[in-house]
């Protein structure tokens, strides 16, 4: 952590974040159904655009680059403005004997002009930037807490300069069935087609807590292209510092099975996952049967026993695993296309509990959409969202009932043009966030964690253009009503302004 936070005083606080791309279609291509970039990426839509071609020295590499400037304007009952910077570099296909060398820069730099306002619990639930703030080791030693710095990656690739090795040095992301992010050395050993495996051992990397883990662990994977198979297992011992015993085990083993026939493409899943003494499980399936437009997916997952003894605080942070409960919750949802233009979907989804922590309640949820592609206008994409709770009663609070709708809507005008609005009402929202939920006394969070199922409204708009190839601008504004806040009788009301600058090389 201190090798990176002091190349963060060095280099400039910037980083990449880029754009969707618009392009133009109907509803299905062949049979698979297809929506814009932007689609996925409602109420958050900024999405991230691929690298254009970047710049070639032949044996030296290609070098790609990207920088962002994003303000973000949110308004209340107080103001507050945020600006952050971004910046992203990649150089890659540098040879280096039989093999070739990467190098990976990413980073962001944040300022908030009111650090003050964070103090209030309003923003201990809604502000990410304050919480890492809080822990931030550049912000600390230059007492500063109106700023934050963050570097997602900065390694170093040595791709078969080893035969049949690929070793990652220093800030990376552990790109298989464990999904960590460490300051240390992975190295990938690949002696075929149908076996490699991965070690590593480094430090794990947290924005939001003060951490002192050492991580060691390895994954394999065994990939049986000729029949769709696919195995993979990991294995992570986190060894806390803090004192006591907070070491804690995490084991996976999860199998991928694709499955294709004349008319039927699926796929099927299953994972079991060891953290500490809990057992974790998930099962699910997909199919799309290609002449009638039809889709059917379903997954039950869970928590078999309970986790009584202490977990690593990265551990708990990463998995959401806060407390003692065991549960099984499972949903299933049909999709039926039409024509060119039409698909309307149908699902369920329920969860039960065996035991209850930070508020969890058993609820059920049945839910459906109608998605209008190129109907209105040729690159005009519009879907319609109902949902409906019913949540049981748990101690003091009342079993209820309630409909949530919504809707959104993309509008493809030209290649550098694009535009989105939508409304979204969400259940849920604040649910066991032990960021959101950060520096709250023990009464009142344990009075608001039972809160945690009204809803939060979203109401957006937004718009991108790019004006060429390597340069995109994008404005949105959000307006967000959350229930949790009124009852509370905290901020209820928040708008939020974000203007953004893309550049991309």
């Amino acid at each position: 952590m201190g090798l990176f936070m002091k190349l963060g005083k060095i280099l400039l606080i910037i980083t990449l974040t880029t754009l969707l791309v618009p392009f133009m279609s109907f509803a299905y291509v062949g049979d698979e159904f297809v929506t814009p970039d932007s689609w996925g990426k409602h109420v958050s839509p900024n999405g991230v655009k691929s690298f254009t071609n970047g710049l070639s020295f032949g044996d030296s590499g290609t070098l790609k680059m990207g920088y962002t400037t994003r303000v973000k304007l949110r308004f209340s009952d107080e103001s507050d403005w945020s600006i952050y910077e971004y910046a992203r570099l990649r150089l890659s296909g540098t040879k280096v004997g039989d093999g070739e060398l990467n190098m990976n820069i990413n980073m962001r730099g944040a300022y908030d002009d009111s650090p003050t306002i964070g103090d209030r619990n309003y923003h201990r639930f809604y502000d990410g930037l304050y919480t890492a703030r809080s822990y931030n080791e550049f912000t600390r030693q230059t007492k500063s807490l109106d700023g934050d710095f963050r570097i997602y990656q900065a390694n170093l690739e040595l791709n078969k300069v080893i035969p049949l090795t690929d070793v990652s040095l220093g800030r990376m992301y552990l790109a298989a069935i464990d999904g960590y992010k460490i300051d240390g050395i992975k190295f990938k050993v690949d002696p075929s087609e149908y076996f490699n495996m991965n070690i590593y051992y480094g430090l794990p990397v947290s924005y939001y807590s003060n951490l002192k883990t050492q991580v060691a662990g390895a994954n394999i994977e065994i990939p049986v292209e000729a029949t769709g198979t696919k195995i993979q297992g990991a294995y992570s011992y986190f060894i806390s510092e803090d004192g006591g015993d907070y070491n804690t085990h995490v084991a996976r083993l999860r199998l991928d099975q694709a499955l294709s026939f004349n008319a039927v493409g699926a796929s099927i899943y299953a994972e079991g996952d060891m953290i500490g003494s809990a057992f974790l499980y998930e099962v699910g399936f997909d199919a799309n049967i290609h002449p009638s437009k039809t889709g059917i997916s379903a997954y039950v997952t869970g928590q078999a026993t309970t986790n009584d003894d202490p977990i690593n605080n990265y551990v708990s942070l990463y998995e959401g695993m806060l407390g003692s409960t065991a549960y099984v919750m499972g949903g299933v949802k049909l999709t039926q296309g039409i024509k060119d233009f039409l698909l309307i979907g149908v699902g369920y989804e329920g969860r039960y509990n065996f035991s209850i922590a930070y508020g969890d309640r058993d609820y059920q949820r049945v839910f459906g959409n109608i998605d209008l592609v190129g109907l209105i206008h040729k690159n005009n994409y519009l879907s319609f969202i109902v949902d409906y709770y019913n949540v049981a009663a748990l101690g003091h609070q009342n079993e209820s009932s309630k409909v949530l709708g919504g809707f959104r809507m993309t509008q493809v005008f030209t290649d550098k043009l694009e535009a989105w609005l939508g409304v979204n009402v969400q259940n849920f929202q604040y649910r066991n966030s032990p960021i959101k939920m950060n520096g709250l006394s023990y009464g009142f969070e344990e009075i608001n964690q039972r809160r945690m199922n009204e809803n939060t409204t979203l109401a957006y708009i937004g718009a991108m253009y790019k004006p060429v190839d390597w340069c995109a601008l994008q404005l949105d504004y959000t307006f967000e009503y959350a229930d949790l806040f009124k009852s509370a009788d905290l901020q209820p009301d928040v708008h939020t302004v974000e203007m953004w600058v893309n550049f991309v090389w």
